[in-house]
Protein backbone atom coordinates (compact mmCIF):
# COMPACT_ATOMS: atom_id res chain seq x y z
CA UNK A 1 0.00 0.00 0.00
CA UNK A 2 1.43 3.36 -0.99
CA UNK A 3 1.64 6.31 1.34
CA UNK A 4 1.53 9.96 0.31
CA UNK A 5 4.15 12.30 1.77
CA UNK A 6 3.11 15.94 1.97
CA UNK A 7 5.24 17.74 4.57
CA UNK A 8 8.86 17.49 5.58
CA UNK A 9 9.25 15.54 8.79
CA UNK A 10 12.13 14.16 10.83
CA UNK A 11 12.19 11.99 13.92
CA UNK A 12 15.77 12.87 14.88
CA UNK A 13 17.44 9.71 13.61
CA UNK A 14 16.11 8.58 10.20
CA UNK A 15 17.76 9.39 6.88
CA UNK A 16 16.92 8.90 3.21
CA UNK A 17 18.79 8.14 0.00
CA UNK A 18 17.22 8.57 -3.44
CA UNK A 19 18.40 6.44 -6.34
CA UNK A 20 16.95 4.16 -9.04
CA UNK A 21 16.30 0.52 -9.84
CA UNK A 22 19.61 0.47 -11.76
CA UNK A 23 21.37 0.18 -8.40
CA UNK A 24 18.72 -1.85 -6.56
CA UNK A 25 20.30 -5.31 -6.76
CA UNK A 26 23.71 -3.99 -5.76
CA UNK A 27 22.19 -2.28 -2.69
CA UNK A 28 20.24 -5.40 -1.78
CA UNK A 29 23.41 -7.49 -1.89
CA UNK A 30 26.05 -5.19 -0.43
CA UNK A 31 24.11 -2.52 1.46
CA UNK A 32 24.26 1.25 1.12
CA UNK A 33 27.71 2.79 0.85
CA UNK A 34 29.64 -0.43 0.28
CA UNK A 35 30.10 0.63 -3.35
CA UNK A 36 31.16 4.13 -4.33
CA UNK A 37 29.94 4.55 -7.94
CA UNK A 38 32.36 7.37 -8.74
CA UNK A 39 35.31 5.23 -7.67
CA UNK A 40 34.28 1.58 -8.05
CA UNK A 41 32.40 2.01 -11.32
CA UNK A 42 34.75 4.70 -12.73
CA UNK A 43 31.89 7.14 -13.35
CA UNK A 44 34.00 10.21 -12.64
CA UNK A 45 36.69 9.05 -15.04
CA UNK A 46 34.07 8.19 -17.65
CA UNK A 47 32.54 11.66 -17.29
CA UNK A 48 35.94 13.29 -17.82
CA UNK A 49 36.54 11.12 -20.89
CA UNK A 50 33.21 12.04 -22.52
CA UNK A 51 33.64 15.72 -21.64
CA UNK A 52 37.12 15.80 -23.20
CA UNK A 53 35.75 14.13 -26.35
CA UNK A 54 33.28 16.98 -26.82
CA UNK A 55 35.90 19.63 -26.11
CA UNK A 56 38.45 18.00 -28.44
CA UNK A 57 35.91 17.68 -31.26
CA UNK A 58 34.78 21.30 -30.67
CA UNK A 59 31.14 20.26 -30.73
CA UNK A 60 28.79 23.23 -30.57
CA UNK A 61 25.69 22.06 -28.73
CA UNK A 62 23.07 23.97 -26.74
CA UNK A 63 22.46 21.15 -24.26
CA UNK A 64 26.19 20.90 -23.58
CA UNK A 65 26.40 24.62 -22.85
CA UNK A 66 23.53 24.32 -20.36
CA UNK A 67 25.30 21.55 -18.43
CA UNK A 68 28.89 22.58 -19.06
CA UNK A 69 29.57 24.46 -15.80
CA UNK A 70 28.08 21.83 -13.51
CA UNK A 71 29.85 19.01 -15.37
CA UNK A 72 33.18 20.81 -15.12
CA UNK A 73 32.52 21.31 -11.39
CA UNK A 74 31.77 17.59 -10.99
CA UNK A 75 34.96 16.61 -12.82
CA UNK A 76 37.04 18.90 -10.61
CA UNK A 77 35.05 17.74 -7.53
CA UNK A 78 34.41 21.29 -6.42
CA UNK A 79 31.52 23.46 -5.26
CA UNK A 80 29.64 26.29 -6.98
CA UNK A 81 28.11 29.38 -5.41
CA UNK A 82 24.45 29.82 -6.35
CA UNK A 83 23.28 33.00 -4.66
CA UNK A 84 23.64 32.38 -0.94
CA UNK A 85 23.77 28.61 -1.43
CA UNK A 86 26.92 26.57 -2.04
CA UNK A 87 26.15 23.69 -4.41
CA UNK A 88 28.14 20.54 -3.77
CA UNK A 89 29.56 18.70 -6.79
CA UNK A 90 31.80 16.38 -4.79
CA UNK A 91 31.15 12.66 -5.19
CA UNK A 92 33.53 11.14 -2.67
CA UNK A 93 31.00 8.74 -1.20
CA UNK A 94 27.31 7.99 -0.76
CA UNK A 95 25.12 10.81 0.53
CA UNK A 96 21.96 10.65 2.62
CA UNK A 97 19.51 13.35 3.66
CA UNK A 98 17.45 14.09 6.74
CA UNK A 99 14.77 15.26 4.30
CA UNK A 100 12.64 12.60 2.62
CA UNK A 101 11.48 15.24 0.14
CA UNK A 102 15.06 16.13 -0.82
CA UNK A 103 15.82 12.44 -1.46
CA UNK A 104 12.56 12.02 -3.39
CA UNK A 105 13.21 14.94 -5.71
CA UNK A 106 16.71 13.61 -6.39
CA UNK A 107 15.35 10.15 -7.21
CA UNK A 108 12.47 11.43 -9.35
CA UNK A 109 14.24 14.21 -11.24
CA UNK A 110 17.49 12.30 -11.79
CA UNK A 111 16.26 9.57 -14.10
CA UNK A 112 19.01 7.04 -13.42
CA UNK A 113 19.53 7.60 -9.70
CA UNK A 114 23.09 8.91 -9.96
CA UNK A 115 24.10 12.46 -10.78
CA UNK A 116 27.38 11.32 -12.32
CA UNK A 117 25.74 8.62 -14.44
CA UNK A 118 23.08 11.11 -15.57
CA UNK A 119 25.76 13.59 -16.66
CA UNK A 120 27.61 10.81 -18.49
CA UNK A 121 24.43 9.94 -20.36
CA UNK A 122 23.85 13.57 -21.33
CA UNK A 123 27.34 13.77 -22.85
CA UNK A 124 27.06 10.39 -24.56
CA UNK A 125 23.72 11.40 -26.10
CA UNK A 126 25.27 14.61 -27.43
CA UNK A 127 28.15 12.71 -29.00
CA UNK A 128 25.84 10.15 -30.63
CA UNK A 129 23.35 12.75 -31.87
CA UNK A 130 26.14 14.72 -33.57
CA UNK A 131 27.55 11.64 -35.31
CA UNK A 132 30.51 11.28 -32.97
CA UNK A 133 29.75 8.09 -31.04
CA UNK A 134 32.86 7.49 -28.93
CA UNK A 135 34.89 4.36 -28.45
CA UNK A 136 34.81 4.19 -24.67
CA UNK A 137 37.73 2.29 -23.13
CA UNK A 138 36.46 -0.94 -21.57
CA UNK A 139 38.06 -0.14 -18.24
CA UNK A 140 35.91 3.02 -18.01
CA UNK A 141 32.66 1.44 -19.17
CA UNK A 142 32.05 -0.91 -16.27
CA UNK A 143 28.29 -0.21 -16.27
CA UNK A 144 28.04 -0.49 -20.07
CA UNK A 145 26.46 2.93 -20.16
CA UNK A 146 24.85 2.69 -23.62
CA UNK A 147 22.21 0.29 -22.30
CA UNK A 148 20.77 2.99 -20.06
CA UNK A 149 19.89 5.19 -23.01
CA UNK A 150 17.04 2.76 -23.73
CA UNK A 151 16.50 0.78 -20.51
CA UNK A 152 13.90 2.43 -18.29
CA UNK A 153 14.87 3.09 -14.67
CA UNK A 154 12.35 3.64 -11.89
CA UNK A 155 13.05 5.83 -8.86
CA UNK A 156 13.47 4.15 -5.49
CA UNK A 157 14.19 5.45 -2.01
CA UNK A 158 16.21 3.91 0.79
CA UNK A 159 15.31 4.65 4.40
CA UNK A 160 17.92 4.20 7.12
CA UNK A 161 16.12 4.51 10.42
CA UNK A 162 19.15 4.88 12.63
CA UNK A 163 22.75 5.87 11.92
CA UNK A 164 25.29 6.85 14.60
CA UNK A 165 26.29 10.49 14.30
CA UNK A 166 29.90 9.34 14.27
CA UNK A 167 29.26 7.52 10.97
CA UNK A 168 28.36 10.77 9.20
CA UNK A 169 30.09 13.83 7.83
CA UNK A 170 28.18 16.97 6.95
CA UNK A 171 27.90 17.59 3.21
CA UNK A 172 30.69 20.15 3.29
CA UNK A 173 33.05 17.68 4.99
CA UNK A 174 32.72 19.05 8.53
CA UNK A 175 31.71 17.12 11.64
CA UNK A 176 28.03 16.17 11.71
CA UNK A 177 27.44 15.63 15.44
CA UNK A 178 27.19 19.28 16.52
CA UNK A 179 24.91 20.25 13.62
CA UNK A 180 22.64 17.28 14.28
CA UNK A 181 22.47 18.14 17.98
CA UNK A 182 21.40 21.68 17.09
CA UNK A 183 18.78 20.40 14.65
CA UNK A 184 17.30 18.00 17.20
CA UNK A 185 17.00 20.87 19.71
CA UNK A 186 15.05 23.22 17.44
CA UNK A 187 13.28 21.12 14.80
CA UNK A 188 10.04 20.27 16.61
CA UNK A 189 9.60 23.91 17.66
CA UNK A 190 9.69 25.27 14.10
CA UNK A 191 6.60 25.94 11.96
CA UNK A 192 6.17 23.40 9.14
CA UNK A 193 7.44 25.75 6.37
CA UNK A 194 10.63 26.40 8.34
CA UNK A 195 11.05 22.69 9.06
CA UNK A 196 10.90 22.07 5.32
CA UNK A 197 13.48 24.76 4.53
CA UNK A 198 15.87 23.70 7.27
CA UNK A 199 15.88 20.02 6.36
CA UNK A 200 16.93 20.73 2.78
CA UNK A 201 20.41 21.68 4.03
CA UNK A 202 20.99 18.66 6.25
CA UNK A 203 22.71 16.23 3.92
CA UNK A 204 25.49 13.88 4.93
CA UNK A 205 28.16 11.56 3.61
CA UNK A 206 28.15 8.03 4.96
CA UNK A 207 31.49 7.05 6.48
CA UNK A 208 30.54 3.39 6.94
CA UNK A 209 28.31 1.14 4.83
CA UNK A 210 24.84 0.30 6.12
CA UNK A 211 24.10 -3.41 5.97
CA UNK A 212 21.22 -4.62 3.73
CA UNK A 213 19.20 -5.90 6.70
CA UNK A 214 19.03 -2.35 8.12
CA UNK A 215 17.61 -0.79 4.94
CA UNK A 216 13.97 -0.13 4.10
CA UNK A 217 13.49 0.12 0.34
CA UNK A 218 10.55 1.80 -1.41
CA UNK A 219 9.23 2.23 -4.93
CA UNK A 220 8.50 5.90 -5.61
CA UNK A 221 5.58 7.24 -7.61
CA UNK A 222 5.21 10.98 -8.07
CA UNK A 223 3.26 13.74 -9.75
CA UNK A 224 4.02 17.37 -10.49
CA UNK A 225 7.51 18.80 -10.25
CA UNK A 226 9.69 20.86 -7.98
CA UNK A 227 9.86 23.67 -10.54
CA UNK A 228 6.09 24.13 -10.58
CA UNK A 229 5.92 23.60 -6.80
CA UNK A 230 3.28 20.90 -7.03
CA UNK A 231 5.59 17.93 -6.45
CA UNK A 232 4.05 15.08 -4.48
CA UNK A 233 5.39 11.57 -3.99
CA UNK A 234 4.11 8.23 -2.80
CA UNK A 235 6.11 5.36 -1.32
CA UNK A 236 5.39 1.66 -1.50
CA UNK A 237 7.67 -0.55 0.53
CA UNK A 238 9.30 -3.36 -1.46
CA UNK A 239 11.66 -4.53 1.30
Amino acid sequence: MSQKYVHASWNGQSYWHGTSTIFLESIRKTGLGAINPSRDWKLLELLAFLYNEIITLKINNEVFEIHRVSIAAAISQSTLDYGDIKLNFQHDGVYISASSIRAATYACENHVGSELLQKCMVLLSILISTGNEPEIPKELDILQIRQYLSVAAKPIMIEIREVPDSDLLFEDGTDAAEKLSDLRDVFAKLPIPQQFEKLQFYNFRLLKPVQPALLYIYDVDFEGSVKTRDFQFYLTRIR
